[in-house]
């Protein structure tokens, strides 16, 4: 009875997302090119309700505006492994931003408007902000950066 419930429970934990996802199976994350003064960076995992709601505007957002001087990424933590999303946000040079903003309890479903320069977050967008006020929240954070 014993053996049931333990392989049962690893089961369900293992279908909840606490399986790690192999590095290969993984989206690639590359550094921003050098000439980025803002990294829009989207904090995303696929079991994410808000990541859902947002992603799509976002996409909408890069495909209708050029906005200069502003790198996208995405960190994806479907798989809930801190390492793997802090070694991504490493790659990207924002590990210490993402590390002071986050600390132990990463959270997804946000787009965060990073000024490379200094690490600073300029700004946060979120699922209630429509495509205008997204576009407006980047070109913002660009002038200022």
């Amino acid at each position: 009875m014993r053996l049931i419930l333990a392989v049962t429970a690893a089961t369900i934990l293992s279908a909840c997302g606490g399986a790690s996802v192999p590095a290969s199976e993984r989206a690639a994350v590359t550094a921003p090119a050098e000439d980025a003064r803002v990294l829009a960076v989207m904090s995303f995992a696929e079991w994410c309700g808000s990541c859902k709601a947002l992603d799509p505007k976002i996409e909408a957002v890069q495909q209708a505006n050029s906005f200069d001087g502003v790198a996208f990424a995405k960190i994806d933590y479907t798989s809930r492994d801190a390492d793997a999303f802090y070694a991504d946000a490493e790659t990207l040079g924002i590990g210490e931003t993402m590390r002071a903003t986050f600390g132990d309890k990463i959270k997804t479903g946000r787009l965060y408007l990073i000024n490379l320069e200094t690490g600073e977050v300029i700004s946060t967008v979120d699922k209630s902000m429509d495509e205008t006020a997204i576009v407006a929240a980047i070109t913002d954070a660009a002038a200022l950066s």
